[in-house]
């Protein structure tokens, strides 16, 4: 089951479509591009919120530093919260990790594009430099 099982695949790209003509757009404007194409489901929504909450919970536990401490993690499939600060499962650690690098990288290369925007905008930089890397 995808994450947007609630919208069917050619609205979900309908939807992309516009957005990305756009350029810029709120939330709720997305929701009105949503609405006439959401499936809705009362039963799977409460099952959303409610894994949701959890969740949330979960990672906004953090230690007296007010560091975050309970971290995702899947093991054979299923997903599990640890907490760093007293576990003594390496495995967990070193899959922690790793997600981890991965947010890290793909953070630093969403800082770059736009830095590389905002230096186009400001006459820094042109479209040719940056094709040109």
């Amino acid at each position: 089951m995808s994450n947007y099982s609630s919208l069917e695949k050619k609205a979900r790209e309908v939807i992309l479509e516009q957005m990305d003509e756009l350029g810029e757009i709120t939330t709720d404007a997305v929701m009105e591009l949503i609405r006439p194409h959401y499936i809705f489901d009362i039963k799977k929504l409460r099952n959303q919120a409610l894994r949701r909450t959890a969740n949330s919970l979960m990672r906004r536990y953090k230690d007296d530093k007010g560091i975050r401490t309970c971290f995702n993690y899947k093991d054979d499939g299923v997903s599990k919260y640890v907490n760093v600060d007293k576990t003594k499962n390496l495995n967990a650690l070193e899959a922690i990790e790793s997600q981890l690098n991965k947010k890290y990288k793909g953070l630093n290369e969403s800082k770059k594009k736009i830095k590389a925007r905002r230096q186009i905008l400001s006459g820094q930089l042109s479209i040719k430099d940056i094709e040109v890397k």
